[in-house]
């Protein structure tokens, strides 16, 4: 796995990369920079790194397995909503396009309940803290959804940010290809494939100002590379002839 600056990952990566394999390539990184580092220090002359997709993964859930213990209870699924601050969730617009509103302030989630013409929620025990809210979440998200739901995308998130409350576009991979901060910050790139000929991608992170970063070479092409690692490996020239020849058919 590609872990440093100067690798190109291009198409071949991207389709085939899910969030396990993006977490367990950041520790894996992480990890081979201490051993590196443990050497140069003399604390070890090399050393096995020990790593899968289940443990990196299950490493963000943060402090579930703790919660878990002390309270017996199984976390329900909230979706794109939040356990500990409401109003905090997804909204349709009426254009079809989504949005992501949060409240998690006292401040906010009073003003997000006039702008929405409901200012009679200040009022309501069932609202007027974010415990009781979470508590009635479905009631409060209800109240917001049809907010929502009779204003467009753009003038919503107007009105919502002249409020003062966090709330932000849902982008597609449509949007954000013709995002203006996307383009100026260069997020995307474009580079030749043999296949496609020029074809989007991520761009190299993080940025480093001294060592930045280059693209040197493509991903391998499909066994590209089977006789030079068979014969580093030690088979006879003979016996990799046939594997490549058999691997062709």
């Amino acid at each position: 796995m590609p872990i440093g600056p100067g690798f190109r990952t291009a198409n071949w990566y991207c389709r085939r990369s899910l969030l396990a394999d993006m977490i367990a390539g950041i520790y894996g990184m992480s990890a081979t920079v201490t051993a590196l580092f443990a050497r140069q220090q003399g604390k070890a002359r090399g050393q096995v790194i020990d790593l899968s997709l289940l443990e990196p993964i299950f490493s963000v859930l943060g402090p579930e397995a703790s919660i878990y213990a002390l309270t017996g209870k199984v976390k329900e699924r909230t979706g794109s909503a939040s356990n500990t601050a409401c109003p905090r969730n997804v909204y349709r617009c009426a254009d079809g396009q989504y949005v992501a509103l949060s409240g998690s302030t006292p401040a906010v989630a009073r003003r997000i309940f006039e702008i929405i013409g409901r200012a009679d929620m200040n009022e309501d025990p069932r609202f007027s803290t974010n415990s009781e809210r979470l508590k009635h979440r479905d009631l409060v998200d209800e109240a917001i959804s049809a907010w929502f739901s009779t204003r467009s995308h753009d003038q919503a998130l107007a009105i919502m940010r002249d409020s003062g409350a966090t709330v932000g576009p849902i982008y597609s991979i449509a949007d954000a290809t013709v995002d203006a901060h996307f383009a100026e910050r260069e997020v995307i790139v474009s580079l030749e494939d043999e296949d496609h000929g020029l074809l989007p991608m991520h761009n190299i992170v993080p940025r480093m100002s001294a060592t930045p970063g280059r693209f040197r070479r493509p991903a391998p092409a499909l066994g590209e590379h089977t006789a030079e690692v068979l014969t580093e490996a030690g088979v006879s020239p003979e016996a990799v002839a046939t594997i490549v020849a058999g691997a062709a058919r």
